[in-house]
């Protein structure tokens, strides 16, 4: 009898190592078809990081604005200035996309601009900041992987000709938020 219950337990141990090596190569199988099977980018993860240095502060406190035409970048007089640099520290390129909040705008509509330039002092965009809330200043700015993009925003009271008295007392307060998203060929 005891022959008998060897032969028996050496049957189910065979059984459960063949049973294990089957599940085993089955698993391969299917996780090797699942990996090669998915097209490229559907199920992917990128990460990388973003800095933002805003070496004249986040936060726009414009008081006492005299009236001006067009600035160049150079122009420090009868203006507000703020300077940002935005750093990609990762290894994926970056769109990235600049707004102000405005909290405060005691201004009347279509006489205070502003205009955003890059580091080499070219103009980006140039425009109106009407109103309150999130005013889009500029969008789908290419920033390249582990590279660095300095701005300059510049707010001003447009000449208008007219007597501008009442204006020039008048203050915009807000923040800028620099925004990121992974460029995507």
């Amino acid at each position: 009898m005891n022959n008998a219950a060897n032969k028996k337990d050496f049957f189910y141990v065979v059984v459960l190592i063949l049973t294990f090596i089957v599940v085993v190569i089955g698993a391969t199988i299917a996780a090797y078809y699942f990996l090669h099977r998915q097209e490229e980018g559907s199920s992917s993860v990128y990460t990388g990081t973003l800095g933002i240095e805003y070496l004249s502060g986040e936060i726009i406190d414009v008081h006492l604005l005299y009236p001006t035409y067009d600035p160049s970048f150079d122009e420090v007089d009868n203006v507000y200035k703020n300077n940002f640099r935005v750093t990609n520290t990762g290894t994926l390129d970056s769109i990235i996309d600049i707004s102000v909040d405005v909290n405060r705008n005691d201004f009347s509509d279509n006489v205070v601009m502003y205009k955003l330039f890059n580091g080499n002092g070219e103009e980006l965009v140039k425009g109106n900041l009407n109103g309150k809330g999130k005013i889009e200043i500029g969008s789908n700015i290419v920033l390249e992987h582990e590279a660095v993009s300095e701005f300059t925003m510049i707010i001003w009271l447009q000449e208008t000709g007219v007597n501008q008295n009442e204006e020039m007392k008048k203050s915009l307060m807000g923040t800028i938020k620099v925004d990121a998203n992974q460029k995507i060929d």
